[in-house]
């Protein structure tokens, strides 16, 4: 336990808020937030920094990493510090644990301004946090988990079936979704159509052909219209979990091919589709 008698206010009750703190001093602490208004005013901006980091930390694991990154990790590569960023674990001694808190306070102290305002905003406006958080999700997001969902469906993997014809699938999803395209013939990489399906993302019609290999794996081409933004044509590479996506813009037009995430060749069928489609 930390012994923090002595110290600021706002590095005993950071300590506190890390359980650093033995019963007597907790209990000390406790009176005293509850007894003195600033000191409970300055307890609570402290408790709005850690949940305001703890978000941000969380956000950060759940970004999507490089498939680059992925696929060196499993081959055991070397990796490059200039080109990959890595995160070392290093030992830290628990006396140091208070640092991290007060820095967090700080920045909390920084956000808030000393305004008990700002805290009853936050509680009024989490429902405008919700909005912006489903606003930051991008189209992408929607495919992988539309993925997921469709390529476990062996009976029913496709809305429209091969069988159909290549002409009405393409008539099919060009009306729909806003975007002329041929049909990629991939024979060539290993894979057989079987068929397309419409999908909603981001709320936009999105066009997706499957196609599954001698495995039984799927892979899936999605498509919707698009404002132009970014460099166009240049291939994205990114990973969700067990998924890998390349992903590129081009005549007005964002297109992803989705598949495994063990499937080394991807980006190459990527560059594929993009000639053909």
């Amino acid at each position: 336990m930390q012994n923090t008698k002595g110290l600021s206010l706002e590095v005993r009750l950071s300590a506190y808020l890390d359980g650093e703190v033995s019963d007597t001093e907790r209990r000390e602490l406790e009176e005293l937030v509850t007894r003195d208004d600033e000191a409970r005013l300055l307890f609570e901006m402290l408790q709005a920094g850690n949940t305001f980091g703890n978000k941000a930390f969380e956000d950060f694991l759940h970004d999507p990493v490089p498939l680059s990154l992925v696929r060196r990790i499993k081959q055991g590569t070397t990796l490059n510090p200039k080109s990959e960023r890595v995160t070392a674990t290093v030992p830290v001694h628990h006396r140091v644990k208070l640092w991290p808190r007060a820095l967090a306070a700080s920045i909390a102290l920084l956000i808030i301004g000393g305004s008990t305002g700002y805290l009853l905003g936050m509680v009024n406006g989490s429902s405008q946090s919700n909005v912006e958080v489903a606003a930051a999700r991008s189209w992408l997001d929607d495919i992988a988990e539309y993925h997921r969902v469709y390529s476990r469906q062996e009976k029913h993997l496709v809305e429209v079936p091969a069988s159909a014809g290549d002409d009405e699938i393409r008539t099919w999803l060009a009306s729909s979704v806003g975007v002329n395209f041929k049909l990629p013939a991939l024979a060539g990489e290993g894979l057989t159509f079987e068929g397309g399906r419409l999908l909603v993302a981001a709320g936009k019609p999105v066009a997706q052909l499957m196609y599954k290999n001698a495995d039984g794996d799927v892979f899936a081409i999605c498509f919707l219209k698009s404002e132009p933004t970014g460099e166009q044509g240049k291939l994205n590479e990114s990973i969700r979990d067990d998924l890998a996506m390349v992903s590129w813009q081009k005549s007005g037009a964002s297109y992803v091919v989705i598949g495994p995430s063990a499937d080394a060749k991807l980006r190459h069928l990527a560059e594929t589709v993009s000639a053909e489609i």
